[in-house]
């Protein structure tokens, strides 16, 4: 995406201008040596006494209940880690969430141009879903919000087509400090724990959906019961607004064995077909 810039020139002089006078004024005679002027005194007005004021924490935007997209065009091309809410680590205990704190601090790797980590990052251990990962993942606190919205959905639809819950997400990361695999020079949300890549589902009756098995690539709606709990669960994850990004096998071949989710700054739907 580029980026004009318009440069502003000066307005050229409407005529040519005159020769313009040199001469200095006359030197005051000797007898009549000039006087400094004197200022009327003046007496400074009194100044307020400024009291310190605490920083204000910004304040996550208004959104539905369990969206976390960002929809605001104005910070697209914004880089950098997602901002700490203050109220975060109190909306996930809110939303039946079970964590715990951890760190990432923010800092710029040698011989790197990227910034990496974030400012406020939990380990989500379980959500209201009931639904263990194969490893805990480490993610930025309002990631680990949308992952409980996430859940409800993955629930939802597991129920609907298997007539069983999901037992366990099995994850393929979230915290690597790296740009974009297909694009150099961008700052992957993975670099800010702000991602997370699901590679498979396993129901409580032992049934495993895989990504890279079971997603269905057709155009039309798929016909079997994993092809369309894949489908589902990435759509509405997309068109409700859980996650900015939702990458699947539709989006491109470095997402054939995976889902990507994130929370970055600008949007993109990769759960239809190209």
């Amino acid at each position: 995406m580029g980026i004009l810039l318009a440069g502003c020139a000066a307005a050229a002089p409407a005529g040519p201008l005159g020769p313009r006078e040199t001469g200095r004024p006359d030197a005051p005679a000797p007898h009549q040596a000039p006087q400094p002027s004197q200022a009327p005194e003046q007496q400074a007005p009194e100044q307020p006494e400024l009291e310190a004021v605490e920083p204000i924490a910004p304040t996550r935007p208004a959104r539905r209940p369990g969206a976390y997209a960002n929809d605001d065009p104005d910070d697209d091309l914004v880089v950098g880690p997602p901002d700490a809410f203050a109220s975060c680590e109190t909306d996930l205990a809110a939303a039946g969430v079970k964590f715990r704190p951890a760190s990432l601090p923010v800092h710029t790797p040698p011989r790197s141009k990227i910034a990496c980590g974030a400012p406020q990052v939990v380990v989500y251990v379980r959500g209201p879903g009931d639904i263990a990962y194969n490893v805990a993942p480490v993610v930025t606190c309002t990631m680990a919000l949308a992952l409980a919205s996430f859940e409800k959905i993955v629930q939802a639809e597991a129920r609907a087509k298997f007539n069983s819950p999901v037992a366990r997400i099995d994850q393929l990361g979230t915290y690597s400090c790296r740009e974009m695999a297909r694009y150099p020079g961008w700052v992957s949300e993975h670099s800010y724990a702000n991602a997370i890549d699901i590679g498979a589902f396993v129901l409580k009756s032992g049934k495993t959906v895989e990504v890279l098995r079971d997603f269905d690539r057709g155009d039309a709606p798929p016909a079997k019961p994993a092809g369309a709990f894949l489908r589902a669960v990435s759509q509405r994850a997309n068109d409700e607004d859980v996650f900015s990004h939702v990458l699947t096998p539709f989006f491109d071949a470095a997402h054939h064995n995976h889902f990507h989710l994130d929370l970055s700054r600008y949007r993109a739907d990769g759960t239809r077909p190209r």
